[in-house]
């Protein structure tokens, strides 16, 4: 079973990433939150989940072991296979995810596509349990900040995943922007791009 992979970057979308690893290339699925994190030609250090089914081997690649911690926990819940969880991963980032889960937010969940109330409910059901899991993404002050950035841009028609990650990326450079500041920033960002509005 593989547990990481440490290689080359040779091709890369949304959800997947090919790996060279001395002379061998790895196809790995992984979320929006991952691959926005890596580049083409960079060497790179990617936490794997091997997923084997009867029918199945795929490998699932994540740039933090907490992003692979709750991927393998997601899978425990019933109706939640690997596209599902690396769909919940691409929508929301954890610290927004385990927000979701402590607050038991069902709205934030249900803007991920294939995910209804009813879902929404069991998975924060099954993961409000696993508290300990979400340890490290309790909500802060700063986190606050950035969930309240957040939801004002989704509110102003930008899509989330790249709010998300526009947001988190503000914040790596000033982790003490307020929420106006990183509007306002994440505004200047999305029109230098032409606008990322869904």
């Amino acid at each position: 079973m593989i547990g990481f992979l440490k290689g080359i970057v040779v091709l890369l979308k949304p959800s997947e990433v090919l790996l060279d690893v001395k002379g061998v290339g790895y196809a790995l699925t992984v979320p929006f939150s991952t691959s926005q994190k890596l580049s083409v030609s960079e060497e790179v250090f990617i936490h794997v989940h091997t997923y084997h089914r009867e029918d199945q081997l795929k490998l699932f690649g994540f740039f933090s072991e907490s992003e692979k911690k709750i991927f393998e926990i997601l899978l425990k819940v019933n109706g939640i296979g690997p596209s599902m969880a690396i769909s919940i991963l691409s929508g929301l980032d954890i610290d927004r995810f385990a927000d979701a889960i402590n607050n038991s937010n069902t709205e934030v969940l249900t803007r991920i596509p294939g995910i209804g109330k009813a879902k929404a409910e069991k998975i924060i059901f099954e993961l409000s349990r696993k508290k300990n899991v979400f340890k490290d993404h309790i909500s802060t002050e700063t986190k606050t900040e950035k969930n309240d950035a957040i939801e004002a841009l989704i509110s102003l028609g930008y899509d989330e995943k790249n709010v998300s990650a526009t947001v988190s990326k503000l914040l790596e450079a000033n982790s003490s922007a307020s929420t106006e500041e990183l509007i306002k920033k994440a505004l200047a960002v999305f029109s230098g791009h032409g606008g990322n509005k869904s």
